[in-house]
């Protein structure tokens, strides 16, 4: 054999790739639950080495760390001699920079590059119980847990772990980019944007009550944005006194939001219908206090004709007789009652310099907070409806807010 087939095939013995041993039917069936694009490189870390293929199974997220080259060559070369090793997991997670409780998740949990998620003691402790319902909502847990804690703070993204609406495959920036901006914003009690809250975010807050609140903000924003003085300069009816009470058109949005404070109403969640022309809203005073708030729009029956349609008293609650008979003596006394709606609605365009004050704060807070559109317009403020609606149903909150 001549000296150049020697190394010839000594070259080819060092290449040849060295047989691994076959995994258990057991393990290859849990090596399945890993994401697609990861199971190849697991089973042949679970094939190298038996400590490997064991944290497979008691740690799952490390494992998948491992298989998809998260962090440097250095980090996951000290962890896998610790693994070897027989070192404590602690010692591993803190090698791989993951928290430990992630530990307790299912290998469905990761389905992408694992996301920076809270590592604290309180947070490791807390979560522990917060943990999802069954290994097919975890992935989409796992990604909202680490949008709520880089969207808002630690105490909003336990609150979402203990929500039951991952069954369904979504989007965290999606689904809860009002959300987490509304629980900030909760906080930042020197924020413009936070005087708009009525009832601020806390962790003990239910959800349907968290999302009917950060929609009734997101309206109010919508209010602020597109109802500025002038915008709205005709009242269709006119004001005026019928008996004691006064009849005053709301048209701009601090008078709009004046009256929702004052009569603890509904008022402010107006915006869209008033830009569009659908409405009109009075306020009915006596002696300068707040008694009712009245809508005007288009008669049910008779086309062309306006009529009232709403007409309430404080908290939502039934206005007195006297008030109603007093509303229908000062309808009877307009002369402008005909009035055909508008074929196509009028574009009344949002403040987009007032929208990037409103959110100024929050994306210096949050990189910029992405997930939040950088223009305020009505197809924006439709999307993010829609998205809040979804989440509402996913919830199974039920709400005239969301229809």
């Amino acid at each position: 054999m001549s000296q150049v087939t020697k190394l010839l095939r000594q070259r080819i013995d060092q290449r040849r790739t060295v047989l691994l041993p076959q995994l258990s039917d057991e393990r290859e069936s849990y090596a399945g639950r890993f994401a697609y694009p990861a199971r190849r490189e697991v089973r042949r870390l679970m094939r190298s080495s038996a400590r490997l293929a064991d944290l497979a199974v008691v740690f799952p997220g490390a494992l998948y760390a491992l298989a998809t080259r998260r962090g440097s060559q250095e980090q996951r070369d000290a962890a896998i001699a610790l693994i070897e090793e027989g070192a404590a997991l602690k010692t591993v997670a803190r090698t791989l920079d993951l928290p430990l409780w992630l530990r307790r998740l299912p290998p469905e949990a990761f389905q992408k590059v694992i996301a920076p998620v809270p590592s604290s003691e309180s947070f490791t402790r807390r979560v522990a119980t917060r943990l999802p319902a069954a290994p097919s909502h975890s992935a989409l847990w796992l990604d909202s847990v680490a949008f709520g804690a880089k969207a808002c703070h630690e105490d909003f993204a336990l609150w979402l772990a203990d929500q039951t609406i991952f069954g369904e495959p979504g989007r965290p920036e999606q689904m809860f980019g009002v959300l987490a901006a509304y629980a900030w914003h909760s906080r930042a009690t020197q924020t413009r944007a936070h005087g708009l809250i009525v009832v601020p975010w806390r962790p003990e807050i239910a959800f349907d009550t968290a999302l009917c609140a950060a929609k009734s903000w997101l309206n109010r924003m919508r209010l602020t944005l597109q109802l500025g003085p002038g915008v709205l300069t005709d009242p269709w009816l006119s004001g005026g006194q019928v008996r004691s009470y006064t009849f005053v058109p709301l048209l701009d949005r601090a008078e709009i939001l004046a009256e929702a404070r004052a009569m603890q109403n509904c008022a402010d969640q107006y915006a869209e219908r008033l830009a569009d022309d659908r409405c009109r809203l009075f306020s009915i005073r006596r002696e300068r206090e707040h008694v009712a708030t009245l809508e005007i729009g288009p008669h049910s029956r008779e086309a062309g004709m306006l009529a009232i349609t709403q007409l309430k008293g404080r908290h939502n609650m039934a206005a007195p007789l006297d008030v109603w008979q007093a509303a229908y003596a000062w309808l009877a006394a307009q002369s402008g009652l005909r009035r055909l709606p508008p074929r196509i609605p009028p574009e009344r365009r949002l403040d987009e310099d007032m929208w990037r004050q409103l959110m100024g704060p929050y994306r210096k807070r949050t990189d910029g907070a992405p997930w939040l559109p950088e223009l305020a317009t009505q197809a924006v403020f439709d999307s993010l409806n829609a998205e809040m609606a979804d989440l509402a149903r996913r919830g199974g909150v039920s709400s005239w807010l969301f229809t």
